[in-house]
């Protein structure tokens, strides 16, 4: 999330170790970024132009971390 403005902050999934999964939303291309948090590190991050890419990138990292961590 570094050097984004941040408009709006989606949690979309938290694994049982912490690491959180969130969607931010900027004003400035590419708006979407995909980012694993745990213990405030960044351990992952995706910057890309279109909410469903997101998404879908989301989801493909809460399958690592197993189903208990969607949600």
């Amino acid at each position: 999330m570094i050097g984004v403005k941040a408009g709006h902050v989606e949690r979309l999934c938290t694994a049982p170790d912490g690491t959180t999964c969130v969607l931010v939303t900027s004003d400035a291309p590419p708006c979407y970024s995909v980012t694993l948090v745990r213990d405030e590190r960044v351990l992952r991050e995706r910057r890309l132009y279109g909410r469903s890419s997101a998404k879908m990138v989301a989801e493909g990292w809460s399958e690592h971390q197993g189903p208990a961590a969607r949600g």
